[in-house]
């Protein structure tokens, strides 16, 4: 993500007929909300709807060599043009290209704009389907906030409501002081995300390549003659040993030749040194153009991967952590071809040192070593309030658990939260406990669970 771009997200917790997102990867930004109008079944089949749509569009946009308005807004009618029948959706999209914003909506949505004390409407879309998607473009401007929003959004947040919270300067601030309104409302079809753009910081101008190899080479001079004030061996350049060479055959032959021979024995060491040098750093600059080449097409690549990562780790840790392996393997598999210290061979340590972070936020591995996906659960709704295994499972799984099933519990009078595992997975006590404390109230906690049980773990949510 470029750095003039600051991004915060808000999502609704979902409902058994109603689901949402707001997602992210690169410069491309989405909402969406999914709501079954009828047959209404377990809150899994609207979220593997909402995901499956939001990994077509990731697609379609990625492969998009010239990215205007009409190719994005082509390619996201393709995502949408078929799907499920007895589903609202209601969907809001926008990407930055440069300093242009282009913005595109289906179903009921609206995208606001703050700039300066101004709030307004850059799109609205009214029942918007595939064949007449809403759209707009526009130049973006320093300090611009930018808010996509689902229709649920909008029912529950009023304009006045929102262009007082974007007084706040931050995205994070200003969500935070959206969300007590959003958690209230129990709508599961509320998904915002609110963009800060700044224009890119004005970067010092680059010198060419030979410049900086230039500089380089002064920097090793000036070690060098350090060096041999201390009367310590220099190491001597290929180019040197040849020169050394040549005047040391002047000085054995000079008192032999004469003068006019001489000349022409100096011109023709002055062409071989020429030619030798000229040689010698064609060869060094065919070797750096093969990095550099080799940079350039694995280097995006991977940026580009780790990229779908970052956008992933909220949306679908699985995901998110298979884009990072991938991004890792493309330069683990060719850093050892770049120069040491070259500015390619640090670009890609950086790069990997990023994602070795990014892979530590969607790992099942805890630190004490346990696996968190090797541990299967059942989760029960003890309170007999609707959704809670739901809302429980998908907590545990954004963990990395495997959760097997949900369902009610043999009564509605449970309070806090109950934990059985089974004797042989009692090491995972204490983490579950850990892990849900941050959450839930935990009541009671056994490794008594039956070794007859299909799971490894039961879990209560009670009230």
């Amino acid at each position: 993500m470029d750095n003039n771009i600051s991004f915060s997200k808000i999502v609704a917790t979902p409902t058994l007929n109603s689901w949402s997102q707001a997602y992210n990867a690169g410069k491309l930004f989405a909402v969406l909300s999914l709501e079954k109008t009828k047959d209404p079944s377990e809150i899994e089949s609207l979220n593997m709807l909402g995901k499956d749509l939001l990994e077509r569009l990731e697609q379609e946009f990625f492969v998009i060599e010239d990215k205007n308005l009409e190719s994005i807004k082509k390619a996201v009618a393709t995502v949408f043009e078929n799907t499920a029948e007895g589903v609202t959706i209601s969907f809001a999209a926008g990407t930055f290209v440069n300093n242009i914003l282009y913005l595109f909506g289906l179903g009921n949505s609206k995208v606001f704009i703050k700039r300066g004390r101004s709030l307004g409407l850059a799109l609205v879309s009214e029942n918007a389907s595939s064949k007449n998607l809403a759209s707009s473009s526009g130049f973006i401007k320093e300090n611009d906030l930018i808010v996509l929003t689902t229709d649920a959004f909008s029912q529950v947040v009023t304009e006045e409501e929102l262009n007082a919270s974007l007084n706040d300067i931050e995205p994070s601030e200003i969500t935070e002081s959206l969300a007590p309104k959003i958690h209230k409302a129990e709508n599961g079809k509320i998904s915002a995300i609110v963009i800060k753009y700044q224009n890119p910081a004005a970067a010092p101008m680059d010198a060419p390549d030979d410049l900086d190899e230039g500089l380089q080479e002064k920097e090793v001079v000036i070690e060098e003659t350090i060096i041999d004030n201390r009367e310590t061996p220099v190491s001597v350049s290929p180019v040197t040993k040849y020169l050394d060479l040549f005047k040391s055959k002047l000085k054995i032959s000079s008192l032999k030749i004469q003068p006019i021979k001489k000349l022409f024995l100096i011109a023709a060491v002055g062409i071989a040194v020429i030619l030798i040098a000229s040689v010698f750093l064609g060869i060094q600059e065919q070797n750096k153009a093969k990095s550099r080449a080799l940079f350039a097409q694995i280097y995006p690549q991977a940026q580009k991967k780790y990229d779908e990562g970052q956008g992933l780790v909220e949306l679908n840790k699985t995901y998110a952590r298979d884009s990072f392996l991938a991004a890792q393997k493309i330069l683990q598999d060719n850093k050892d071809k770049f120069p040491t210290k070259s500015k390619e061979s640090l670009q890609t340590q950086d790069l990997l040192k990023k994602i070795k972070d990014g892979l530590s936020l969607v790992s099942p591995i805890d630190k004490s070593g346990l696996d968190r996906s090797k541990l299967s659960i059942t989760v029960l709704n003890g309170s007999g309030v609707e959704g809670t295994a739901g809302k429980a499972a998908n907590i545990l799984k954004d963990f990395g658990y495997n959760v097997a099933s949900t369902g009610n519990a043999d009564n509605y009078n449970y309070t806090g939260v109950t934990i059985k595992v089974k004797p042989d997975q009692s090491n995972f006590l204490n983490l579950l406990k850990q892990d849900l404390a941050k959450e839930y109230t935990i009541k009671s906690t056994s490794s008594d669970l039956s070794p007859d049980s299909s799971t490894d773990a039961l879990i209560i949510i009670g009230k």
